[in-house]
């Protein structure tokens, strides 16, 4: 008969430990500000990110009702100074422009391609981090809000981009639905001591969605382990033969 092994993280040490109470906190407000960078900021391979085809929509369109806009590969966007805006399944290209002269209206249509590019990736799901410091995520705003108004979209309200809701965060930065509905489900997990059972059905989709950032890159066998676990314990814990 094969002997069996129980096996815990320590989340003190990212290491694995066959003793239980090494699996205690010490430091618990280190420990959650390293869970919230880890869950709802991963760190992504931008470059594979920019290699991966943009998930865009099918067609175009627009409903002002609805304040949301479905944006299709080949779509061109007149803006500023002449220039065009054409989306691709890599990027926004910036193309046209009235005066050649002009490197300020240039910058401004590159400001809102670039803006525009990356939250496409956003809301198809292949980038997760839009700007990683505050100037980036002024320019991003910036452009994200010049790029909308020209596309007819109120940015002043909720917006959806092919399919994703879009809306302003306490720092007034554009946030999707998905990244607003992990903070709030790691902040009921905080509350809940970070037990699974006492979770209702929503929290515990939005657990998932935050388990999937953290476990992308582990084999399906881990991400079963994880979930048995969280069932049971609540624990992060793995059983070896």
């Amino acid at each position: 008969m094969m002997q069996s092994i129980s096996s815990y993280i320590n989340p003190n040490t990212r290491a694995l430990t066959s003793n239980y109470k090494n699996t205690v906190i010490k430091d618990k407000e280190a420990y959650n500000g390293a869970m919230l960078q880890h869950l709802l900021n991963p760190v992504e391979d931008l470059a594979q990110a920019l290699k991966t085809p943009i998930k865009l929509a099918k067609s175009s369109s627009l409903s002002r009702q609805n304040n949301s806009v479905n944006i299709a590969e080949g779509q061109r966007i007149r803006v500023n100074g002449g220039h065009v805006l054409t989306v691709t399944a890599h990027g926004v290209e910036v193309s046209g422009g009235d005066n050649p002269y002009d490197t300020q209206s240039y910058v401004k249509a590159q400001r809102m391609a670039d803006a525009l590019a990356s939250m496409l990736r956003n809301a198809g799901g292949t980038m997760t981090t839009v700007a990683h410091s505050k100037e980036e995520y002024a320019r991003y705003t910036e452009g994200i809000t010049d790029v909308m108004s020209y596309l007819g979209v109120d940015t002043s309200k909720d917006f959806t981009v092919n399919g994703m809701k879009y809306s302003k965060n306490k720092d007034g930065w554009y946030e999707s639905e998905a990244n607003s509905d992990a903070q709030a489900a790691y902040e009921q997990l905080k509350a809940n001591n970070r037990t699974y059972q006492f979770a209702d059905e929503k929290t515990k989709k939005q657990i998932a969605y935050i388990s999937d950032y953290y476990l992308q890159t582990v084999p399906e066998s881990v991400k079963a382990a994880w979930q048995e676990t969280l069932e049971e314990t609540g624990l992060i814990h793995f059983r070896r033969m």
